[in-house]
């Protein structure tokens, strides 16, 4: 019988004991599972801030967009007014031509008669007093007659000034228009896409968190699961202890001891990155051909029309690659290369304004494709002439 309450206590003890470490990490996974979840609702309410924030800059940028629409209607408008205007100052300056010539003809009739040269003699020749009254009207005539064709010369003249001011300040409108239309769009740009990276931002660290908590309330199910293994394995041993013999007991232990040893363990979730397929410089390579000659527009990303960026945007999103949507946003997201280790398929870079402001798809041997205001989707050559001169580098897409 004393071998017997011996045993008792032993087992006793062994149930106590290993309790006692799930019910402590029972404790600790409550605590941390109420951390993820107050973190998951602050990051809500920064994700519904952000989002806002992002459908507010949307609304602008459609506005803008109504604006920039505007904008280029004026400027067409601009370039349609200066041709009317080369063309009135081409019929202008023809007119002032055949005037001067008619006031040399005019010239030459008075000095036909007595080879004269001047009104003067001419009225002196008169032959009697009916001829120099007859004279004098005729050199009357002529004088109030080159005098209104010199007035009148004069009033083209006028109008042939104004009219050049007129196209100097055209001029500088369409410029001035340029100016605000490319400004406009890379700020709005800029704000998208610093919203989205905070959106995303947002999301990553959300879907962090999450996997946290659900780790820990793996752990929290894996420790209650644990626990009631023990209380069973402890009312098994004490039923053991009161009905049966020693060989019981001992059976119980070794079988309880087998079940907690044998039940899985929670582990943490590990997180596998798919790394991006390589080799897509066929398939941009031939998305690029396949638009070329498409015109130049300002905006453009779509067949009907790219800007430069809307372009490689297009061309690199058929190879299942995303770029950001401005020239400059795509400089900072590649990997910079030198000239010499550019391949086909990187990006180049330009800044004819002082930042970067053009950017095309690299050929290989000196050239590029890229989509030009002056040439719409065309390959170009990276010469001194021109495009050399404002080259800043190469890119690699990763």
């Amino acid at each position: 019988m004393n071998k017997k309450l011996v045993h008792f206590a032993l087992l006793a003890m062994l149930g106590v004991s290993t309790a006692i470490s799930p019910i402590t990490a029972y404790a600790s996974v409550d605590s941390d599972i109420e951390s993820t979840t107050n973190k998951l609702t602050e990051l809500q309410k920064e994700e519904q801030s952000a989002q806002a924030s992002l459908v507010e800059i949307a609304e602008t940028i459609k506005d803008n967009e109504v604006k920039a629409e505007s904008l280029v209607a004026e400027m067409t408008a601009t370039q349609n007014q200066l041709e009317e205007l080369k063309t009135k100052i081409a019929d202008l300056t023809e007119a002032i031509e055949d005037r001067e010539e008619k006031l040399a003809m005019q010239a030459r009739s008075v000095q036909t008669k007595g080879n004269t040269g001047n009104f003067v003699e001419f009225l002196l020749e008169a032959d009697n007093v009916a001829d120099a009254l007859a004279r004098m009207d005729v050199v009357s005539n002529l004088v109030k007659a080159n005098k209104d064709l010199v007035t009148a010369q004069n009033q083209d003249k006028e109008a042939i000034a104004k009219a050049e001011k007129t196209t100097e300040e055209k001029l500088q409108e369409q410029n001035l228009l340029a100016a605000e239309l490319e400004s406009a769009k890379a700020d709005l740009e800029a704000k998208k896409l610093e919203k989205e990276v905070v959106v995303a931002t947002i999301a990553a660290e959300k879907t962090d968190v999450q996997e946290q908590k659900e780790y820990y309330l793996s752990l929290k199910e894996a420790a209650e699961t644990e626990v009631a293994t023990l209380t069973s394995i402890d009312a098994e041993i004490a039923s053991a202890v009161e009905n049966a013999g020693e060989e019981t007991v001992v059976a119980s232990t070794e079988k309880a001891s087998s079940e907690a040893s044998a039940k899985p363990k929670a582990e943490q979730p590990t997180k596998v990155t798919t790394a991006p397929a390589g080799g897509v410089w066929a398939t941009v390579q031939n998305a690029a051909y396949a638009v070329s000659g498409t015109p130049y527009l300002y905006g453009g990303n779509t067949t009907s029309g790219f800007d430069c960026s809307g372009f490689t945007t297009y061309v690199f999103k058929k190879a299942g690659i995303t770029l950001p949507r401005t020239a400059s946003g795509q400089y900072g997201a590649s990997t910079k290369v030198s000239q010499s280790q550019a391949q086909p398929g990187d990006l180049v870079f330009f800044s004819q304004s002082g930042g970067i402001d053009h950017v095309g798809i690299y050929l290989g041997n000196n050239k590029f494709i890229g989509s030009q205001s002056s040439t719409g989707v065309a390959v170009a050559e990276i010469s001194q002439s021109y495009w050399g001169k404002y080259l800043v580098g190469f890119g690699r897409v990763n």
